[in-house]
């Protein structure tokens, strides 16, 4: 069993979200801990942002353990194979065979695509 103390969580690989912001003419990124709500940092490059938010990362870790709170993890993106048991109602399985068909794709690659434009619009969409 692996020890889950601080070096443990230190190698995970977290994801995060840059956002490029301005304020009063002013540049800079916002850097986001994406399985770790509230834990941001802002910088005016990417490079010191990216060395900010690993401080904010191992902060956070030390007070999650420090307190005994369950630190949620990355998800581990090789656990997922792409298949997925989808059940719809009728009616909707008729719509998406009918975009479908519209848009020129199978059933599969349609709900991909929808589904692609779903998570881009929760900015999900980074799925690397």
């Amino acid at each position: 069993m692996t020890t889950k103390n601080l070096n443990y969580y230190l190698h995970l690989k977290w994801s995060y979200t840059i956002e490029q912001a301005s304020d009063n003419g002013e540049d800079y990124f916002i850097i986001r801990v994406n399985e770790l709500p509230g834990v941001c940092t802002d910088a005016k490059t990417i490079e010191e942002g990216m060395k900010e938010i690993k401080d904010a990362l191992r902060a956070s870790i030390k007070l999650y353990l420090k307190q005994g709170d369950p630190i949620p993890e990355p998800i581990n993106k090789e656990a997922y194979k792409g298949n997925i048991a989808y059940r719809t109602s009728s009616d909707r399985h008729y719509l998406l065979a009918k975009a479908a068909k519209q848009m020129h794709k199978s059933v599969s690659k349609a709900l991909d695509a929808i589904v692609d434009a779903g998570l881009d619009h929760l900015r999900l969409g980074n799925r690397s």
